[in-house]
């Protein structure tokens, strides 16, 4: 395997910074906004992270040539999806269970034959108690258990997987032990915050955030996790969701001391 890139939420700061020559990603991680690659690919090459969930009933809205476009046009080395679910669906339901394992596996089967050349990878969203949706989308058996099933590989969200593990109140590690690490194609890193009483990520690393991110980084190191082929950190970037969360001091500061952790 080839040298792992580090990627970064595209922002008008960020991209600020590498103009001056203040940080140096690989890589741009963006949504599939044209308008936001275009600006973006000027200072460095762009990978699209889709937003494509597959489980929840809406898998047939999806614009196929939208993403073939971009799967051509950008960096993209992979096929990103979610692994969401319809929020009726209930943690202690067997039933429920087994309907989401199978609207899951036939889901991504579509998406592999739709896209036979490109890998697949899913990503383990976040278990919070006020969204009853994410309630048996993060549990993290049925992620393993679809992947393994579909042969699909894993885009493991560290934030989202410590997020999950601490409102269910169960180890980190513990959490994971079903979770494909062998498999590992992408990981995202960001730093946590205590927000209306529940833990939220896409914020600067602080503390016991940069401990988490190293224990990452050490396992992969010793092989005990597979060498992804992208690290990014999810902090900045564009539109009301991350504007008020993109300081440009934060960026300068935290992204070179990331990338080096990652250097392998």
């Amino acid at each position: 395997m080839g040298k792992t890139r580090f990627a970064l939420n595209y922002s008008t700061h960020a991209g600020d910074l590498v103009i001056e020559s203040k940080i140096d990603p690989d890589l741009w991680k963006c949504p599939g906004w044209q308008g936001i690659i275009h600006t973006a690919e000027k200072t460095r090459p762009v990978y699209i992270h889709f937003e494509i969930e597959v489980g929840n009933g809406k898998f047939s809205q999806l614009d196929y040539e939208k993403i073939a476009s971009f799967l051509a046009t950008t960096q993209t080395p992979h096929l990103n999806c979610h692994l969401g679910a319809p929020p009726e669906m209930r943690n202690g339901s067997q039933r429920d269970r087994a309907q989401l394992l199978k609207a899951w596996v036939a889901d991504l089967d579509r998406l592999k034959k739709r896209f036979p050349n490109v890998a697949l990878i899913a990503e383990n969203l976040p278990y919070f108690p006020i969204y009853p949706q994410y309630t048996l989308s993060s549990d993290s058996k049925l992620i393993g258990a679809a992947l393994k099933e579909t042969g699909t590989d894993l885009l493991f969200d560290l934030s989202h997987a410590r997020i999950s593990a601490t409102h269910l109140g169960v180890e980190l590690q513990a959490y994971m032990e079903p979770l494909p690490m062998e498999s590992l194609r992408e990981l995202h890193i960001t730093g946590l915050k205590h927000v209306h009483g529940y833990w939220h990520d896409h914020f600067e690393l602080v503390g016991q955030d940069w401990e988490f991110a190293s224990w990452a980084a050490d396992q992969i190191k010793t092989g005990a996790w597979r060498q992804p082929e992208i690290v990014a950190f999810e902090y900045g970037g564009v539109g009301d969701v991350f504007s008020w969360r993109t300081d440009r001091a934060l960026i300068e500061e935290q992204v070179p001391r990331l990338k080096d952790l990652f250097d392998f």
